[in-house]
Formats: C-alpha cells, sequence, structure tokens
C-alpha cells in the first residue's frame, strides 16, 4: 500500500471534540482534537502506512488519557485505583503504563499525598482509628510503608482524643443498658472503627466507672 490522501475532515455532530478522517474517499477513521493538532491532519495531506499506523496508536493513548482524566476528574485516586481501571476498560497495558507515569510527573497522581489527605479527612468525617486506615489504604492500592508514613501524623495523645469522642457519641446510644451489654457493643463498635485494643480497654474501664456511678446516683 502507497501513498494515501485525505480527502475530507469532518467534526463529529455529537459535539464532542472528535474528527472523522476520510481517505482516498471513504471514511477510513477518527480522531481525537489532540491528535488532529499533534499531527497537523489536513485535507489533501498525503501519508503513507507507517505515518497512519502512528497516528492510530497515538489515537488510542489518547482514548486511555482522555479515560484516565475523566476517571480522577471525579476525585481523587491512587495509582493503582487508575491502573485497575484502566484494565477494566480493556487498554493496551503500553499505553496504561505511558499514561500513568505522565500523570505521575505532572503530579496528577500521587500516592503520598493522597494518603495523607485520605488520613486526615476520613478521621475527620469518619472517626476512624488508624488501624482502619492503615487496611482502606492498602485496598486502595498503597503501600504499606507509604500508608505508615502518612499515618505517622497520628500520636497516641491525637488517636485518644479521637476514640474518646467517638465512644462518648456511642455510649449516649447505650444509656440505659446493663453494663455488659454496654461493655460489648461498646468495645465492639471501638474496634471495628480501628482502634487498638489497648486504647479500646483503656476506655472501656473509664466508662465503667462512669456507668456505675450514674447508675449509684
Amino acid at each position: 500500500m502507497g501513498m494515501c490522501e485525505i480527502t475530507r475532515i469532518e467534526r463529529q455532530k455529537s459535539g464532542a471534540p472528535r474528527y472523522n478522517i476520510h481517505i482516498d474517499g471513504s471514511y477510513r477513521f477518527a480522531v481525537h482534537e489532540d491528535v488532529l493538532v499533534r499531527f497537523a491532519l489536513s485535507k489533501g495531506m498525503r501519508v503513507n502506512p507507517e505515518e497512519m499506523e502512528r497516528i492510530l496508536d497515538t489515537e488510542e493513548r489518547n482514548k486511555v488519557r482522555q479515560a484516565a482524566l475523566r476517571y480522577i476528574g471525579y476525585k481523587p485516586r491512587t495509582v493503582r485505583e487508575v491502573q485497575r481501571y484502566l484494565d477494566g476498560k480493556g487498554f493496551d497495558p503500553r499505553h496504561r503504563d505511558s499514561v500513568v507515569k505522565e500523570m505521575k510527573s505532572h503530579q496528577y497522581l500521587d500516592d503520598r499525598r493522597f494518603a495523607q489527605e485520605w488520613v486526615e479527612q476520613r478521621r475527620r468525617r469518619k472517626g476512624y482509628g488508624a488501624r482502619m486506615l492503615q487496611q482502606e489504604l492498602e485496598q486502595k492500592g498503597i503501600s504499606s510503608d507509604v500508608a505508615a508514613e502518612a499515618l505517622t501524623a497520628v500520636d497516641e495523645a491525637d488517636e485518644h482524643r479521637l476514640a474518646e469522642q467517638v465512644a462518648e457519641k456511642r455510649y449516649r446510644r447505650l444509656l440505659g443498658n446493663p453494663w455488659p451489654t454496654v461493655e460489648r457493643r461498646l468495645g465492639q463498635y471501638l474496634l471495628r472503627r480501628g482502634f487498638n485494643s489497648s486504647v479500646v480497654f483503656g476506655l472501656l474501664n473509664q466508662f465503667r466507672r462512669r456507668h456505675d456511678g450514674e447508675e449509684g446516683e
């Protein structure tokens, strides 16, 4: 196959920045506006098979890039989340890796920043302890080292203070129950929220004394 000529370029009616490319009088393929500009495609331009292959390969990579940008546009994501998403779309791993590398270099993807913000937000909004946060981060593909680094911002005093606040809210809902019921439900609740056993047992002793005092009034 020799040289071919671009005989027509038309924007798609959907309104998306995509263009239909006609070669030698027939529709051949469509490209994103970014690809159109990159290769300076125009009517009357002549291309050989190797050039067309490069155009189509660049178009495929651009599809991966656009999909990734849409995905991270909804909310922050980890590197692993983006990789899983692109794999689920069936994209070429070569383009997936290239796009992820580009996004990391431009700091669109930053696992350390993600982990730090995740820890701060989940503690403030959900009242989760460090153990739960570690599990969540690792489920999102954050390495154990990066997760541990983000959790260094949480010292023992902060952890105890948050656990006490969470326990107080739960304890109020359990008032009226005998202490064994309160102890079981409150302890299980705090452990599920990700607080370690030493913090939980210390708080249970604290609330037991309070409960005994309230019952004796």
